[in-house]
């Protein structure tokens, strides 16, 4: 079950074609805490897909989209500073679809942020 909502969601997203980010986004701000699975480094947005493992033990997976990615490296996130198994706290607006964002934030594992106007170390 946990697969074949991970690939709706792979889907889902990677058939889209540019869009504007309130057709799909509210304004409620989120937090979600988790592991990064798989990184879209690509343009016209990038993405991580993010295991979330709650107190109970059930896993859900996020997709955070994010800027292209010649926007990222210019402010600082490389490819390699969203590697895989890298834990995160990310915020950002919450998705129209279940388990989506548009991420404001992000907070590493050794406290550097990037936010919208770049990387804080």
């Amino acid at each position: 079950m946990r697969l074949l909502v991970l690939m709706s969601l792979l889907l889902s997203f990677s058939a889209g074609a540019h869009h504007s980010t309130v057709a799909n986004f509210t304004q409620e701000i989120i937090t979600v805490e988790g592991v990064i699975e798989q990184v879209r480094y690509k343009n016209p947005h990038a993405s991580v897909l993010m295991k979330n493992t709650a107190e109970d033990g059930k896993e859900t997976y996020w997709l955070i989209e994010m800027d292209a990615r010649t926007t990222l490296q210019r402010r600082g996130v490389t490819l390699e500073r969203l590697s895989v198994g890298s834990k995160i706290v990310a915020s950002g607006r919450k998705g129209k679809r279940e388990y989506t964002m548009y991420l404001r934030e992000i907070i590493f594992e050794d406290g550097s942020k990037f936010t919208s106007s770049g990387l804080e170390e």
